[in-house]
C-alpha cells in the first residue's frame, strides 16, 4: 500500500491541485490531516479518501479522525489538536493502539516527524504551506509511506514534490530503523 500524506495548507488551494493532480495515478489513497480551510464539496477535496477536521476548519463538515483499511493496512487520522501533539505523543499513540492501526497520520504542529511505536508508524507530513521548526526553509512539505509486510518506507517531498535529502527513512515495522 502506498498513501501520500499532507496536511495544513491553510486555504491554499493551488498546491493542493497541483500536488494530487501529480500523484493521484501513483499512490493507493491520498490523506488529508486537517486545517484545509476548504469545503469538502470542492473537487480537489474530493480526492482525498481520508480527510480530517482541524482547529482552523470553522464550520466545516470533516469528521475529527477516521479509520479505514487499505489493502490490508488500518489507518487513523486525526488533526492532532485534541491530542497534545506540541508537546507529547503519548495519547495520540494511545488512540492509534485502541482504533488498532498500522498507521497513524496527524498535522497540527506544522512540523514533520516521524517513529515507529509499538508497532505503528506515527507520521506528520509537516504542513505544505506554513511549516515550521527545522525543515521550515523547504518551504513546506507532505509525505508518501509505502508498507510492506515487514516494514515502512518513508519519503517526504517539498512542494514541488522533489525527494527531501535526508528524509528517506526504512522503519522495520517491530520497531526502530532498518
Amino acid at each position: 500500500m502506498k498513501a501520500l500524506i499532507i496536511s495544513d495548507n491553510h486555504g491554499d488551494q493551488r498546491i493542493l491541485e497541483r500536488v494530487t493532480q501529480q500523484w493521484q495515478e501513483q499512490v493507493d489513497l491520498m490523506i488529508h490531516c486537517g486545517d484545509t480551510e476548504m469545503a469538502p464539496t470542492l473537487p480537489v477535496m474530493q480526492r482525498f479518501k481520508v480527510a480530517v477536521l482541524g482547529n482552523n476548519d470553522w464550520g466545516l463538515d470533516y469528521p475529527l479522525e477516521q479509520t479505514v483499511v487499505t489493502a490490508g493496512q488500518r489507518i487513523y487520522a486525526t488533526h492532532g489538536h485534541r491530542y497534545q501533539v506540541n508537546t507529547t505523543l503519548t495519547p495520540l499513540m494511545l488512540k492509534g493502539q485502541e482504533q488498532g492501526a498500522d498507521l497513524v497520520c496527524y498535522g497540527h504542529t506544522h512540523q514533520l516527524a516521524v517513529t515507529v511505536e509499538s508497532g505503528m508508524l506515527i507520521i506528520n507530513p509537516g504542513s505544505i504551506s506554513l511549516p515550521r521548526g527545522q525543515y521550515a526553509r523547504l518551504g513546506g512539505t507532505f509525505a508518501v509511506v509505502a508498507t510492506t509486510p515487514d516494514s515502512f518506507v518513508v519519503d517526504y517531498y517539498d512542494r514541488k514534490s522533489q525527494p527531501v535529502d535526508g528524509l528517506h527513512f526504512v522503519f522495520n515495522r517491530k520497531g526502530g530503523r532498518a
